[in-house]
């Protein structure tokens, strides 16, 4: 079944109030039956099965890296500000509240350092 635009966006929606499911600072998102909750009431509310949900959203994501990748290369081309890339996917203002899903999180210096 295919699915239209702004059923996309509204599969977007729904996955970002389900951060159980997408932010690795979530503490629960290592709970698999919340998140399997959570894709279930996704499903639901679209009116189409968890796997096809899902594997939309994983198509999704990977179209966001895509042009995330784009962006990023082109500021650090040494281009002017003009000439970099703006993306003009239809979702990619959608996804923008994935920007630092992947950073790395802060940690404490473990490092033993010795005194003089």
């Amino acid at each position: 079944m295919m699915w239209s635009g702004e059923q996309l966006l509204e599969l977007i929606s729904l996955y970002q109030e389900n951060p159980v499911i997408w932010d690795p600072k979530n503490p629960h998102y290592f709970k698999k039956n919340l998140k399997n909750d959570a894709w279930s009431n996704i499903a639901h509310s679209l009116e189409r099965d968890v796997e096809e949900c899902k594997n939309k959203m994983i198509s999704l994501l990977a179209s966001h890296r895509r042009e995330k990748g784009k962006v990023k290369k082109s500021h650090s081309s040494g281009r002017g500000g003009d000439e970099t890339y703006k993306s003009t996917w239809f979702a990619y203002k959608a996804l923008a509240f994935l920007g630092d899903r992947n950073n790395p999180r802060k940690r404490r210096n473990t490092e033993v350092t010795a005194l003089n």
